[in-house]
């Protein structure tokens, strides 16, 4: 199995677009950090938590963004490598060839989505916390972006910012798992990219828009963002209450379980939809 997966990165390093997404998404994660630090949120003007409040406001300015970005542009061709190469035939061949392809392809999702958003998070704690010296890093969370302040997550500030890069995990799994479906339907790494990234745009513009939608349209499309990827991806399902926002802390159970059975889901369709092609095609 490892050395399947192997293969998987190997045919991932070997795809031109993502070494342009790499290249992108490092200029945009630097222009991010620099843009943060020259605009002197970290001066002496502002106590601890204030900077710290900061912090988990970047994860939503730039980091959601960049991660939707590198898996839009990373993963369809992981899907469609087979096809648009004309070797498809191939996966069949072997026992349990596509079973075995399959999780490969699968691992390495997963494995892609960890290091994506770990080399996104580690970059803007480091950075973002030394420029004021990680003051108050390990003093209680007074202020949130998500959730009541009577209702706060009990831990400190940077646990807390370390676990909102969890939930931009989980957020980045969903998005993948609807990547994974899109290009096994279409098997077109160019089509697969442009409804992937667009349909996260549309979410992106949604949270920032959405608000001035007649209520008719509001409704059903707040429900398919809160409960979609891109609220996800965006970090505000997680503070998603029946009474509204901000949430409480002892609901974000709800959201997390959601999430992880909707990524089960996503990966068992994948499956059905991928391996089932072959077989009918075989």
């Amino acid at each position: 199995m490892t050395w399947l997966i192997s293969d998987e990165a190997r045919k991932h390093r070997a795809f031109r677009e993502v070494w342009v997404a790499y290249l992108l998404g490092g200029l945009y994660l630097l222009l991010g950090l620099y843009t943060d630090i020259s605009e002197q949120n970290y001066s002496v003007l502002y106590d601890a938590q204030q900077k710290w409040l900061f912090v988990q406001q970047n994860i939503y300015s730039y980091g959601a963004t960049l991660t939707a970005f590198l898996l839009a542009v990373g993963l369809p061709r992981l899907v469609c490598c087979e096809r648009e190469y004309r070797t498809d035939d191939l996966v069949g061949t072997a026992a349990l060839g596509r079973r075995c392809t399959w999780r490969a392809k699968a691992a390495f999702t997963v494995l892609y989505c960890v290091a994506v958003v770990f080399i996104i998070g580690a970059a803007s704690l480091l950075v973002n916390g030394g420029a004021f010296g990680f003051e108050g890093a390990l003093s209680p969370v007074t202020r949130c972006v998500y959730f009541a302040d009577g209702a706060l997550p009990p831990m400190s500030n940077l646990a807390y910012c370390a676990l909102q890069y969890g939930f931009l995990l989980l957020g980045a799994l969903y998005f993948a798992g609807f990547i994974l479906i899109i290009a096994a339907l279409t098997r077109r790494t160019a089509l697969s990219l442009f409804l992937c990234g667009g349909s996260y745009l549309l979410f992106f513009a949604y949270s920032a828009v959405g608000f001035q939608l007649p209520e008719f349209l509001r409704v059903p499309f707040d429900a398919l963002y809160r409960f979609g990827f891109g609220g996800y991806l965006l970090l505000e399902s997680y503070s998603w209450t029946s009474r509204g926002f901000p949430g409480l802390w002892s609901d974000v159970w709800k959201p997390v379980l959601l999430g992880i059975g909707m990524i089960l889901l996503e990966f068992f369709v994948f499956w059905r939809i991928w391996g089932g092609k072959r077989r009918h095609e075989s």
